[in-house]
């Protein structure tokens, strides 16, 4: 399957470059049976390693991506990637189902999204390290940091699953490049580290606003007004784990006609296969079909 390239909207230096180009192709059969077998046993952020590793053709220069090189990219990035990957393999329109925080409500609400609404454009401020300034009381912390990646998601996912504050803290710690006190260098302890968690999040969010997608909803029963955030990656996930359960008889039925190597088929993205199956349906005669 041919790829296309989309742009990152933050982007990663490679060899004194700041890149914000990449080549993705659609999911096809065999990345579903992947997530079908694995997916399950893995953790969010390791299903969206583990899903671009397989999909992304190039990310700037490097023409063979590994899931270390997906890991590396920002979580508004990888978030960016998902969305671009969900329209390549089953089109723009999002049909979503939401429900009204409400106890007293609790109303479902349909909702129709467009993949091209959610994608932010490029970060024109995007760089490696930034620097603020944090006061805490009558100390000032002057801090230079990253942004979150995907192996800091990964990392915090595993501790949150134990003590959810240990995973927030550890994104934090592994972040934060150097923090200084006056012209004194301080190290990451619980002292500025509480400091710092009231203010960075905050800031980090700002300056990778991709890595989250929040939805200002209208319920029209109770006419309540309320945010969601659109988590992507696990839309999307069972987005393919629904269809995935029809994969191998899309397989069986192809194979039999069209006498293709399941290798063949499990190759061709999901559009294609139903595109194949359509012409099927018009061919044969109903019994046949």
């Amino acid at each position: 399957m041919e790829s296309v390239e989309v742009t990152l909207p933050t982007g990663f230096a490679l060899d004194g470059q700041w890149h914000r180009r990449a080549g993705l192709r659609p999911v096809n059969g065999r990345d579903e049976e992947v997530l079908r077998e694995k997916g399950s046993m893995l953790l969010p952020a390791e299903r969206t390693t583990v899903l671009l590793a397989r999909c992304l053709t190039n990310i700037g220069r490097k023409a063979s991506v590994s899931p270390e090189d997906v890991r590396s990219l920002t979580v508004g990035d990888r978030d960016a990637l998902l969305l671009h990957l969900r329209r390549l393999t089953l089109g723009d329109r999002i049909q979503a189902l939401m429900v009204c925080p409400r106890e007293r409500c609790r109303e479902k609400l349909d909702v129709e999204l467009a993949v091209s609404d959610l994608l932010l454009p490029p970060n024109e401020n995007a760089k490696e390290l930034f620097e603020t300034e944090v006061r805490d009381k009558k100390t000032t912390y002057k801090v230079e940091f990253r942004l979150p990646n995907g192996a800091d998601q990964e990392e915090a996912a595993r501790l949150a699953l134990l003590d959810p504050e240990a995973g927030s803290r550890r994104i934090l710690e592994r972040c934060i490049r150097k923090i200084e006190k006056g012209k004194i260098s301080v190290k990451v302890n619980d002292q500025p580290l509480k400091a710092l968690a009231k203010h960075l999040p905050r800031l980090m969010a700002e300056l990778d606003p991709q890595a989250e997608v929040v939805l200002n909803m209208n319920c029209p029963a109770c006419k309540a007004r309320f945010a969601i955030n659109f988590d992507i990656g696990d839309y999307f996930f069972r987005e393919l784990m629904s269809h995935s359960d029809h994969l191998y008889r899309e397989v069986h039925i192809l194979a039999f006609h069209y006498h293709w190597a399941e290798q063949e088929i499990l190759n061709l993205s999901h559009v294609k296969r139903q595109v194949y199956l359509g012409l099927l349906s018009e061919a044969l005669s109903p019994e046949e079909s």
